[in-house]
């Protein structure tokens, strides 16, 4: 049994370095689970507005990514870091997907319960804390299970490799162990939920 696992860059730039790191992940990630990469490319969505809510084709296109979020068993969100916050894009994207239960009952949540490891990359040296704090506090809000590990990546220019990242053996390491924890974590739960 494979855990269904979403990634979600939080960048509209087509060569951001959140979709790289996520794509670095996916690598390490392997055979281990089924991925699905939501690239912003395929998000559309308006800027919020209540008054554009019973939209048909905005709502089917939230409804669509919705699905996404509900289908997984864990996701993985790599969250920039924009002047302290997290970016406008994910934010509005997460907030069309989080009113649906609201405005289309019975949808059920597609967040609640769900198990959410955080990660950023910047060219700085924090790699994105300060972003990541902002965007725990949202995503928790929502009902995510955030996993108080994160993958955070300082200096990213210097440790990109074309449209991943290469790093040194003690930080791959890190990684790998997080990554691990990560998906035993969301397997168990998965064993949980069928068992009970």
């Amino acid at each position: 049994m494979k855990s269904r696992i979403l990634l979600f860059p939080g960048s509209l730039r087509k060569d951001s370095h959140q979709k790289a790191l996520l794509k670095y992940i996916a690598t390490v990630i392997g055979e281990n689970a089924e991925i699905d990469l939501l690239d912003p490319s395929e998000i559309n969505l308006p800027l919020f507005n209540q008054d554009l809510e019973n939209n048909p084709d905005i709502r089917a296109e939230a409804f669509a990514i919705h699905q996404r979020f509900l289908q997984a068993d864990a996701v993985i969100i790599a969250s920039p870091e924009y002047n302290g916050t997290i970016s406008p894009f994910l934010k509005n994207t997460l907030d069309w997907v989080s009113r649906l239960p609201r405005v289309a009952p019975p949808t059920p949540s597609a967040f609640r319960d769900k198990i959410l490891l955080l990660c950023c990359a910047t060219t700085g040296w924090t790699g994105g804390i300060q972003g990541l704090l902002a965007a725990r506090l949202m995503l928790n809000y929502m009902g995510f299970m955030i996993l108080p590990e994160q993958i955070t990546v300082g200096h990213a220019l210097e440790r990109r490799y074309e449209d991943t990242f290469a790093f040194d053996e003690r930080f791959s390491e890190q990684i790998e162990f997080i990554l691990s924890k990560f998906l035993q974590i969301v397997y168990s739960q998965q064993v949980e939920r069928i068992t009970n």
